[in-house]
C-alpha cells in the first residue's frame, strides 16, 4: 500500500480535541477495523505518512481533519500536511496513530509539536505559607487538562484582586515581600502558555504577623578594658544563614547603665519582614560632656581617657578602639547565630554615620556594605583645604550615602563646623566622600557629572549620584539628596535602604 501524488492545496487543521468529540463514531469503528490489520501493516502505513508530501486534498470527509493532529504529535516540531489518496488510509491513520495519541489523557503537560491556541486554566490549590510580619510563600497546583501543543510556560501572582501583577515565577509557587505587619491580604495566580494569560486561581487569604514580634537581646562586652553594650532583634521567623544589619546610633545623652543601644530606628518591623538579624551597638560614654559618641575620623580629642581604654589589645588605630568593638562583635555573632558572611551589613545616623564610613573603610573584609544618613567620612580640627583621608579600604564596598538637603547639624556642603563633647570639627564635603569611595572601589562610570554641590549647597535639581563599573563583582556607589529634609532619620526609607544593602552581598 502507497500514497500516490495528486493535486492538492494546503488546510489548517482543526484542534484535536473537537476532532474526537465530533468523530467518536468514527473512530470507534476505525478502532475496529484496525485490531484486523497486522503489525507490519500498520507500521509501513505510518512510515509512509510520515514521509508523504505535506499537503491535504480538501473536500473529502471531515474526519479527514483529524490527521494533522496525529501528525504533529508525530513529527519533530512540524505542522505537517500529508497529501492522502484513500479512505482507507484516513481509516487506519485514526484507528492506530491518532487515537493513541489524541485520545490519551492530558496530565497538565500539553501534548503535540504544532501551535497552542488555547490559554490554560487556573490553578488549583492556592495557599500560604511561612507568613511573617511581611512576607509570606505562596503555592499552587498547576492547571491540568491543557490543551494539544500547549505547556505552562509560567505564572503571574496578583494582590487584592488587583491586574497589576506582583510578580511572576516559573514554579508552583513564590515569596511575597514587602508587605505590612497585621495586615490582611488576598492572592491569586494565573498560568500562561503560548497562547496567553488564563484565569487567575480562586484567592488565598493572608494575614501578616503583627511587628516586632521577635525577640530582643540586651547584652554587654568587654573590649580593649571598657564595657561595651550592644542589643540583638532576632525575628520570630529566622531563615538559615540570616543576613544582619549593624545599625549605629547619633551623638546621645543617657546616663549609663542607660545607654543608646535600646534606641528605635524602626528596623525591626524590616527584619520581621526580610528575617534578618539587626544589632544596635553603643558607643562609649563621655562622663565629661554627659555624650555618647563613636570614635569616626579623625575624632580622637573629644575623648577622654576613662573611655579611651588602653589601645593596646589589639593594637589600635585610635582610642576609643571602636573600629576593633565593632569587629569582635560582628565576629562574635556571625558565629552565635549562623550568620551568612556574605550579607553583613551596616547602617548609621550623623556620628554613627560617620563610624559606618570608618568600618567601611576598616572592616570591608567582613562588611558587605554600608547605609551612612546625614554623616560625611570625616571632621578635622583643622578647617580644610587639605581634607584629610584615611588610608585605602581593606576591600571593595558598595555603599549607599544619604544626606538632607537642609541638615544644619552636620553641613553636607560648606565643611562646616560641628562639635563633639566639646571639641570642634570641620566636615569634609559630600562630594569629598563620595569621591573617596568613587575612587577606592575604582568606579569607572559616572550617572553624572555634576557636582553634589554648588557654592556650598546642594545642587539644585539634583537627586544624587550613582556610580558603577567599580571593582569587583556587584559594587555600586550611591549618593541620595533627602530634599528638605534636615538632620533626621526617615524610618520610611528603610525598606529602600534595605533593599540597596541586601542587594549588594559580598561575592
Amino acid at each position: 500500500m502507497h500514497l500516490r501524488p495528486r493535486p492538492t492545496l494546503l488546510h489548517d487543521a482543526q484542534p484535536c480535541a473537537a476532532l474526537i468529540a465530533s468523530h467518536s463514531l468514527e473512530n470507534k469503528r476505525y478502532r475496529e477495523f484496525s485490531r484486523q490489520l497486522p503489525s507490519a501493516w500498520k507500521q509501513r502505513i505510518r512510515d509512509q505518512l510520515l514521509t508523504s508530501y505535506r499537503a491535504f486534498e480538501p473536500g473529502t470527509q471531515r474526519h479527514l481533519y483529524t490527521k494533522f493532529c496525529v501528525l504533529q504529535l508525530r513529527t519533530a516540531g512540524e505542522r505537517c500536511r500529508i497529501r492522502l489518496s484513500s479512505l482507507l488510509v484516513v481509516v487506519l491513520l485514526a484507528s492506530f496513530v491518532l487515537m493513541p495519541a489524541c485520545g490519551s489523557s492530558n496530565n497538565g503537560s500539553g501534548g503535540g509539536t504544532g501551535t497552542c491556541t488555547a490559554v490554560p486554566g487556573a490553578p488549583t490549590g492556592l495557599a500560604a505559607s511561612n507568613t511573617t510580619a511581611g512576607a509570606t510563600t505562596l503555592k499552587w497546583t498547576a492547571p491540568t487538562g491543557l490543551a494539544a501543543d500547549c505547556s505552562v510556560t509560567g505564572y503571574t501572582i496578583y494582590e487584592n484582586g488587583n491586574t497589576t501583577s506582583i510578580g511572576t515565577s516559573t514554579t508552583t509557587s513564590f515569596n511575597v515581600t514587602g508587605l505590612s505587619p497585621s495586615t490582611p491580604y488576598s492572592f491569586t495566580v494565573a498560568a500562561s502558555d503560548a497562547a496567553g494569560l488564563g484565569a487567575q486561581s480562586s484567592a488565598a487569604p493572608v494575614t501578616t504577623a503583627a511587628a516586632g514580634t521577635g525577640t530582643t537581646i540586651p547584652a554587654t562586652m568587654t573590649w580593649d578594658g571598657v564595657t561595651r553594650y550592644y542589643q540583638v532583634y532576632v525575628p520570630s521567623v529566622l531563615r538559615p544563614n540570616p543576613p544582619m544589619l549593624l545599625m549605629l546610633h547619633g551623638t546621645r545623652f543617657e546616663v549609663p547603665p542607660a545607654n543608646p543601644s535600646t534606641l528605635s530606628w524602626g528596623w525591626q518591623s524590616v527584619a520581621d519582614q526580610y528575617e534578618f538579624i539587626e544589632v544596635q551597638p553603643a558607643s562609649t560614654y563621655n562622663a565629661n560632656s554627659g555624650q555618647w559618641n563613636w570614635n569616626a575620623y579623625f575624632m580622637d580629642a573629644a575623648f577622654t581617657s576613662s573611655e579611651s581604654g588602653t589601645c593596646t589589645s589589639p593594637p589600635a588605630t585610635s582610642c576609643p578602639d571602636d573600629a576593633g568593638f565593632l569587629r569582635q562583635l560582628i565576629l562574635n555573632l556571625t558565629t552565635q547565630y549562623n550568620v551568612n558572611p556574605k550579607m553583613i551589613f551596616v547602617a548609621g545616623m550623623s556620628s554613627g554615620a560617620q563610624m559606618a564610613e570608618r568600618v567601611g573603610v576598616e572592616i570591608s573584609d567582613l562588611v558587605a556594605a554600608i547605609g551612612p544618613t546625614s554623616g560625611q567620612l570625616e571632621g578635622q580640627q583643622s578647617l580644610p583645604p587639605p581634607v584629610m583621608v584615611p588610608g585605602s579600604a581593606l576591600a571593595p564596598i558598595s555603599v549607599q550615602e544619604w544626606h538632607g538637603t537642609a541638615d544644619t547639624e552636620l553641613p553636607p556642603c560648606n565643611n562646616g563646623p560641628t562639635a563633639y563633647s566639646g571639641v570642634t570639627y570641620y566636615l569634609d564635603t559630600v562630594d569629598d566622600t563620595f569621591n573617596y569611595w568613587v575612587s577606592q572601589n575604582q568606579c569607572s562610570n559616572l550617572q553624572t557629572t555634576q557636582t553634589l554641590c554648588t557654592d556650598g549647597s546642594a545642587t539644585s535639581g539634583l537627586s544624587g549620584n550613582i556610580a558603577t563599573g567599580c571593582t569587583g563583582n556587584n559594587i555600586e556607589v550611591q549618593f541620595i539628596w533627602e530634599e528638605g529634609i534636615g538632620h533626621t532619620w526617615e524610618e520610611s526609607d528603610n525598606n529602600s535602604r534595605w533593599l540597596f544593602l541586601s542587594s549588594h552581598p559580598k561575592q
